[in-house]
């Protein structure tokens, strides 16, 4: 797609005076793996410039745990994640840890960078809920029941490679869990939880939940991505979607246009649920494939967008094909600004 340079810099003006959020990255598990590989402050030195060029000002970073680490030290390494990530924390001043709702107005109001802590998914716990007031006293806000695989609360949407659906709703242990997260004040995401899952979620839950990094199974039909009903039943409830940029989510094909693709997701979301639920979600890949520890590095393209730094052409983009800058504010941030204000403790 060539866009038209006015598009460009109305776009890079929205991202310096507006607030940019981004829903999903794998953050604290990159940061670990660049940590085991012996990099000495791998926060500034790979995602600093790229955060500042594309005008974010929050980071909600996942703590994803690998088959490999569960079921015996998935506590251990989400812990690990946890410290390595306050370490960086600690030695970056342009970076803060948001754990309530005036913290992050006072990040946009600063310039710096917060970055809001969630477990996607709860497996490091099993079945012992009081491990979520531990998870709350580190500074995690936020939770999914579960990966795409299963554990004790919830089954995922699917297996690795195989593109059917999985049976079976949130086990008693997932419908407790759900009731102490909102008790305790965590936001529940519902990302990779299959079909029957999602639909206890919407019976029993009392208060807006999100799928963080989601798109639209309407444009392209994968089981990652919710279908009209869901969505709508997710905005009835005050909740939000955040575009995932991945392109086996989004549906990018050899011959597509990646902003193309993205635009649609937005603008067909934008007309089932309304303008105000959609936000960036856009689950970076690329780079936590980069980060993890290998024998031999061999580089991958499985994102739409290449980095934080191109998400202004995101926004270009959507501005070109018709979107007024209102609109686009809400988008690129002022969503899911208005979600966390309501959810984060005051």
């Amino acid at each position: 797609m060539v866009i038209e340079e006015k598009y460009i810099e109305l776009a890079k003006k929205l991202h310096q005076d507006f607030p940019v959020v981004d829903a999903h990255l794998d953050l604290a598990g990159e940061l670990f793996f660049r940590k085991q590989n012996g990099e000495e402050n791998p926060l500034r030195t790979h995602y600093l410039e790229n955060l500042r060029a594309g005008g974010l000002n929050l980071i909600v970073s996942s703590i994803y745990l690998r088959d490999d680490q569960l079921p015996e030290g998935g506590l251990r390494a989400a812990l690990d994640q946890i410290s390595v990530l306050l370490e960086a924390i600690d030695q970056n001043k342009e970076f803060c840890l948001v754990r309530t709702a005036a913290q992050m107005d006072q990040v946009f109001r600063d310039g710096r960078i917060g970055i809001l802590l969630y477990m996607e998914g709860l497996d490091c716990i099993g079945k012992d809920l009081r491990l979520l007031r531990i998870l709350w006293e580190l500074g995690v806000r936020g939770a999914s029941l579960t990966w795409s695989r299963r554990n004790d609360l919830a089954d995922g949407c699917c297996r690795g490679g195989q593109e059917r659906q999985i049976a079976g709703g949130l086990s008693d242990e997932g419908v407790q869990a759900v009731e102490e997260m909102e008790r305790q004040g965590m936001f529940l995401d519902v990302s990779h939880l299959n079909d029957d899952g999602l639909e206890d979620v919407i019976r029993i839950a009392q208060k807006p939940f999100v799928a963080t990094h989601s798109n639209s199974r309407s444009v392209y039909f994968h089981y990652r991505n919710l279908n009209d009903d869901q969505m709508r039943c997710l905005a009835a409830q005050g909740g939000m979607m955040g575009l995932n940029g991945c392109d086996c989510i989004a549906g990018l094909r050899n011959g597509m246009d990646p902003l193309e693709i993205l635009c649609r997701h937005v603008e067909y979301e934008a007309t089932v649920i309304g303008i105000d639920k959609v936000g960036l979600g856009l689950d970076f890949c690329d780079s936590y494939g980069e980060a993890e520890p290998k024998f031999e590095y061999r580089e991958s393209h499985g994102d739409c967008l290449v980095n934080h730094s191109h998400v202004p052409e995101l926004t270009a983009a959507l501005l070109q094909r018709g979107m007024n800058p209102q609109d686009a504010v809400k988008v690129i941030g002022g969503n899911w600004a208005a979600y966390f204000r309501k959810m984060l403790p005051k």
